[in-house]
C-alpha cells in the first residue's frame, strides 16, 4: 500500500512549528496532493495523503484524524463514498470537500453530506487555512458537547493538602506564567526539585517546538472560556551532566489539562493565575500506536493484514455494486512454504515471503491493494477492471515477476507458487464468497514447476502443465 506520509519537521526560519492536528489529503492527483501536503505541513499540521478513496479508507479506520481534506472526483472511489464511509464508521474527522466543478452542484451536495467547507479548485493558501481552522473549531466545539474530552473541575485551586497528595502532576502559575507552585508528583516526573522550578517561566520546561501552541493555550485564550480541552505537550526532564553529553534530553509526554483563576474584587474578575494538571501518557502513546498498528498490518512484511484487507475489499464491493462495475480478487499462495521452513529454518521462509512481498509491490497498479491474509498467503484486489484480458495480462506478469529462484544466504531457492482468482460479480457478490472461491481455484499438477494463465469464461484459471 503506497500511501505517502509526510511528517512536520522542525525548522526554526519558521514560525509555526508546533503539531496543531492531524490531517488526511485524500487526492487522486499527486502533485496537487503532495503541493497542498507540503503547504499544509508548513502551518505545523501532521499530515498524511491518500491516492484514492479506498487507501484513505484505510487510513481512516487505523489512526485518527482531525480533518480530511476530499477531492470529489477520483477515478478508483469519489469522495462522496468517502464521506459515506466516515458517517457509516461514526469517525469524528471533520470534512472538507474539493472539486474543480465550476458548478454549485458539487458545494451543494457535499455540504448536504455533512461537509465543513468546500474549496474550489485551484486551492489558495488563505481559504485552505481558514477552511482548517473552521474545520478544528467545530471539532473541540463538538467534543465538548459530547463529552469526550474530561475536564478537571479545581473546587479549591490552593488547598495544598490535595494539590500535593494528588495521583497526576499539577501547578499554578502566576500572571506573567511563572510557576508558583507544584505536587511531588510533579518533581518527580520531571527529575526537578521544587526550588529548581519555582520562579522560572513554563516555557523553560517546553520542547521548543511546542512553546508557540503552549503560549496559545497559557496566554492567548483569556478571552475564551475559563476551562481548556486537553492537549499533549513534551516536558523536558532534568539530565544529569553526564547523560545530557551523551544523548538527547530526556522528555516525558504528558495530556494536559488547564483552568484560569479569577478572584472577585467588586463588580470586576481579576485573573491571577492558571492551574493545571497533566497525565504521564508517554508509554502509553507508545504502545497504543504500536497496538494500532499491529492490529492491522502484517508484522513480517509491513503489508496490510486479513482485517485491513477485507475492510478495503468491503469497500471496494460496496462501490462496484453501486457503480455496475467489476472487479477482481487473486490469491497467490507459497505452496512449498512448510518444507522450505523444514529444509532451511524459518528465517530463510521468512526471507522468501518478504522477497515475494517485495516482487509483488513492484508489479500492482496504481489502485490495487496487496495484502498478507495468511501464512503462506496474499491477496491482490484488482478493483475497477474493465475485462478479461486484462486480469490476464496483470497474473500473468505476477507470474514472471515470481518465477525467478531467490537468493537467501548463498542458497538459490525455486518457489512452489499458485494463484487463484475470482471475479465480482461471477464468482460471488460478498467478501466471504469471493476470498473462498480465490483461495479454492487454485489448479495445478503437482508433478510440474511451469504454470501458464488461460483466458476461460470464469475469467481465469491458473493451471500446471507437464513437462
Amino acid at each position: 500500500m503506497e500511501v505517502t506520509s509526510m511528517q512536520n519537521k522542525e525548522d526554526s526560519k519558521k514560525t509555526r512549528t508546533s503539531i496543531k492536528g492531524r490531517l488526511l489529503i485524500v487526492d487522486d492527483e499527486s502533485r496537487h496532493a503532495e503541493s497542498l501536503a507540503m503547504m499544509v505541513a508548513s502551518w505545523g499540521y501532521d499530515v498524511h495523503t491518500a491516492a484514492d478513496g479506498a487507501k484513505a479508507a484505510g487510513l481512516l479506520i487505523s489512526k485518527p484524524f482531525d480533518v480530511v481534506l476530499l477531492d470529489l472526483h477520483m477515478p478508483v472511489a469519489d469522495g462522496y463514498k468517502v464521506m459515506d464511509f466516515i458517517r457509516k464508521r461514526g469517525l469524528k474527522t471533520r470534512i472538507i470537500t474539493v472539486s474543480g466543478d465550476p458548478s454549485m452542484d458539487d458545494a451543494i451536495k457535499s455540504l448536504k453530506k455533512g461537509a465543513d467547507n468546500f474549496i474550489r479548485k485551484p486551492v489558495t493558501p488563505v481559504d485552505l487555512l481558514k477552511a482548517i481552522d473552521e474545520s478544528l473549531r467545530k471539532k473541540v466545539k463538538e467534543e465538548q458537547r459530547e463529552g469526550v474530552k474530561r475536564k478537571i473541575e479545581v473546587k479549591s485551586s490552593l488547598h495544598r493538602m490535595m494539590f500535593d497528595v494528588a495521583p497526576n502532576m499539577q501547578f499554578l502559575l502566576d500572571i506573567k506564567g511563572n510557576f508558583r507552585m507544584v505536587n511531588t508528583v510533579f518533581t518527580k516526573v520531571t527529575g526537578y526539585a521544587k526550588q529548581e522550578i519555582l520562579g522560572k517561566h513554563w516555557s523553560s520546561l517546553v520542547e521548543g517546538d511546542q512553546i508557540e501552541r503552549m503560549h496559545h493555550v497559557f496566554e492567548e485564550r483569556r478571552t475564551a472560556p475559563d476551562r481548556f480541552p486537553e492537549v499533549e505537550l513534551r516536558l523536558r526532564c532534568k539530565d544529569s551532566s553526564e547523560e545530557s553529553q551523551n544523548r538527547k534530553p530526556r522528555t516525558v509526554l504528558v495530556a494536559l489539562q488547564s483552568r484560569r483563576l479569577y478572584t472577585q474584587q467588586g463588580q470586576k474578575k481579576v485573573f491571577f493565575g492558571t492551574y493545571g494538571v497533566a497525565r504521564d501518557i508517554t508509554q502509553y502513546n507508545k504502545l497504543e500506536e504500536l497496538n494500532k498498528y499491529q492490529e492491522f498490518h502484517d508484522s513480517l512484511t509491513g503489508l496490510p493484514n486479513r482485517v485491513l484487507f477485507e475492510d478495503y475489499l468491503s469497500f471496494a464491493l460496496t462501490q462496484a455494486k453501486q457503480e455496475a462495475t467489476q472487479l477482481c480478487l487473486l490469491n497467490v499462495v507459497l505452496v512449498d512454504l512448510k518444507q522450505i521452513n523444514e529444509r532451511y529454518g524459518h528465517a530463510v521462509g521468512d526471507e522468501c515471503l518478504k522477497t515475494i512481498s517485495a516482487r509483488l509491490k513492484q508489479h500492482v497498479r496504481k489502485g490495487d491493494i496487496l495484502s498478507r491474509i495468511d501464512g503462506s498467503e496474499f491477496a491482490l484486489l484488482l478493483p475497477h477492471i474493465q475485462d478479461e484480458k486484462s486480469v490476464v495480462h496483470i497474473s500473468e506478469k505476477l507470474r514472471i515477476g515470481l518465477s525467478h529462484p531467490i537468493e537467501v544466504n548463498g542458497r538459490s531457492i525455486s518457489l512452489d507458487l499458485t494463484i487463484g482468482s475470482a471475479a465480482f460479480p461471477s464468482n460471488g457478490d460478498n467478501s466471504e464468497e469471493l476470498l473462498r472461491h480465490a483461495q479454492t481455484s487454485h489448479g495445478f499438477h503437482p508433478l510440474s514447476k511451469q504454470r501458464h494463465l488461460l483466458q476461460t469464461s470464469n475469467w481465469i484459471k491458473l493451471i500446471k502443465t507437464q513437462h
